[in-house]
């Protein structure tokens, strides 16, 4: 019974849902080669630009303006249920043996803000979010509570763009099918991005620098050490099979440092 009803709802969700007329204006805040990147990197091509580059507007952007209304919030607040429907649906068909509460615990690491962020940063979108210059360079683009909302507004704007079962689809490849399970809360999943939350008020964007420090083993057993030094400050090393994972350690070290100096 309850299959058959989600067929019914998803049935007349596959109606292209009432969309929102193109906007000139809006669509002119972004250059059509910065439009065709981010189209290649959701690997969907919008039919009304201008909902993806207000899916893309900061709400600092047109703050105290007549135009404040074309931010990205109100599409955050519609992909919010877009992506709560499709997280449901899947895990609900995924985990046919799995309890309610479990359900719902599983639902809310994949739908918390710093996951949705991680994805957003896999795409590159912090490139292109619309900020003004001060709130770039004080790195509000790399902040997971920004990304997360631009994923969910970019979500939103594909559904108005399309229909149910192309967001759905999108999701779920952003996703990458809900096959990789979400990090617990409490657990830094984007150490390097954490770090430069961390250091970039203070310090700036270009304090940072990782330097491989050490590599061991054979090509087909390599051990990387990676050193992160701020400006000339050596805060961590990290070591790994891979230097992405090194620089990973690192990084988690080096926020254990600063925390301990508060």
């Amino acid at each position: 019974m309850v299959r058959s009803k989600l067929k019914r709802i998803f049935k007349s969700l596959s109606e292209s849902p009432r969309t929102e007329p193109y906007d000139k204006k809006i669509a002119g805040e972004m250059s059509k080669m910065q439009i065709k990147d981010v189209e290649r990197a959701l690997d969907y091509t919008f039919n009304n630009k201008s909902l993806l580059v207000k899916g893309l507007t900061h709400p600092s952007y047109l703050l105290h303006s007549r135009e404040q209304i074309n931010n990205n919030q109100r599409l955050e607040f519609l992909g919010d249920a877009v992506i709560q429907l499709v997280l449901t649906e899947t895990l609900y068909f995924k985990f046919p043996n799995e309890r309610e509460g479990q359900l719902t615990k599983t639902r809310s690491g994949y739908a918390r803000g710093d996951y949705m962020a991680q994805i957003a940063r896999r795409l590159g979108l912090n490139e292109f979010i619309l900020l003004k210059k001060r709130d770039r360079e004080t790195g509000v683009a790399e902040k997971d509570s920004a990304l997360g909302d631009v994923f969910e507004s970019i979500v939103g704007a594909v559904y108005l763009d399309s229909d149910w079962p192309t967001a759905r689809d999108l999701v779920l490849k952003l996703y990458d099918n809900l096959d990789e399970s979400p990090v617990e809360e409490g657990v830094i999943s984007n150490p390097k991005g954490h770090l430069q939350e961390l250091i970039q008020p203070e310090f700036g964007n270009n304090a940072l620098r990782y330097e491989t420090t050490a590599e061991e083993g054979n090509p087909h057993n390599r051990l990387f050490e990676i050193t992160i030094f701020c400006n000339e400050d050596k805060l961590g090393v990290g070591k790994g099979p891979t230097k992405k994972e090194a620089a990973e350690s690192a990084a988690l070290e080096a926020i254990a440092v600063l925390e301990n100096r508060k």
